[in-house]
């Protein structure tokens, strides 16, 4: 079965996992870059467009036509994918995308998710602000009891925008901005001015949560949990990987409740009583998601079984601590390009 894998990040322990595991896959895998460390361990491999420079879902109809492609597992471009559900199912190409293109909206637009879950005892105290005056209202809001409060944009990944917000003097936080800390008077000025230039912005307010942070990881099939494991990071190196913890069950909750399928994990973190909040429902798999395997827990396998048709439940109790280290993987020359 030709499996293809698009642009995505994190994949290389989960390619060579499938390769290694299932050698009856025919994996095929792209990438915008093309010298990304998946080229090393994926059987077939190519170079997809840049960003912005094609029609990204009518190509990868296309090139998935083109190269006999079974079944596509798609990472980049999932909502524009899968608002072509037909087309590809009339080619005779199985498309296994995380929800419908509605239900990625929700879970992308961090603000619209929020209002979501209203009610919910693990929704974190938030507020969704697209003006100074919003902003200064929601800080005063969420400090009143004595909680830290923090910001980020509405939409984006990897951290990308987030600051703890603080009382610190502005020096503090241009010696070390590494620390993401900024004071809520810096960070209104900042609004304010961008109001006076015209430009709009969407914020979420929280509660800043101090505590530990963790992952679900999960292998769903329409709605129904198949694997799921707990990543809770002790320190910058150490995890503590569970399949049982009180957590699954309320991610299990959300996937039913959206008909998540595939690879996907639930993000939460404690407040500052210990208690857990949720942060986010992630369509993809964590980069950290692949650990599960070197522990006996087959996330990566049973993920590929979901698109076989293939995939069991995985039921087995699981509770180890890990050591995360970082080794080279070989890249090609300079030279040899």
């Amino acid at each position: 079965m030709k499996i293809w894998f698009n642009q995505s990040f994190s994949m290389r322990n989960v390619v060579s996992r499938i390769v290694s595991e299932r050698p009856s896959v025919s994996l095929l895998v792209s990438a915008i870059d093309s010298r990304s460390p998946v080229r090393d361990v994926a059987p077939v491999f190519w170079e997809e467009p840049a960003r912005g420079t094609v029609d990204y879902a009518a190509w990868v109809l296309d090139t998935a036509m083109a190269r006999g492609v079974e079944a596509l597992v798609p990472q980049r471009g999932k909502r524009g994918v899968a608002r072509m559900l037909d087309q590809f199912a009339a080619n005779g190409i199985a498309v296994h995308v995380a929800a419908d293109a509605d239900t990625m909206e929700l879970l992308d637009d961090k603000a619209a998710f929020a209002v979501s879950m209203a009610g919910d005892p693990y929704l974190c105290p938030t507020f969704a602000v697209t003006c100074a005056q919003g902003f200064e209202d929601a800080v005063q809001a969420l400090t009143a009891n004595g909680a830290s409060a923090c910001v980020k944009p509405s939409r984006g990944v990897y951290g990308a925008g987030y600051w703890t917000l603080d009382a610190q003097g502005p020096l503090t936080h241009l010696a070390d901005p590494d620390a993401r800390r900024i004071s809520p008077r810096a960070y209104a000025a900042a609004l304010v001015e961008a109001e006076q230039r015209g430009e709009a912005f969407s914020l979420l307010v929280m509660e800043h949560l101090s505590g530990l942070e963790c992952s679900v990881d999960m292998v769903c099939e329409r709605g129904i949990v198949l694997l799921a494991a707990v990543r809770t990071k002790l320190d910058a190196n150490r995890q503590r990987i569970q399949t049982r913890h009180s957590l699954i069950a309320h991610a299990a909750k959300l996937v039913r409740r959206h008909g998540l399928h595939g690879a996907i994990n639930v993000q939460y973190k404690q407040d500052r009583r210990g208690e857990w909040r949720i942060l986010e429902i992630n369509s993809r798999a964590a980069g950290g998601a692949s650990y599960c395997d070197e522990v006996a827990i087959p996330f990566c396998t049973t993920w590929i079984d979901v698109v076989t048709g293939n995939a069991r439940p995985f039921e087995a109790e699981v509770d180890v601590e890990i050591i995360a280290v970082t080794r080279a993987v070989h890249a090609m020359s300079a030279l040899a390009a």
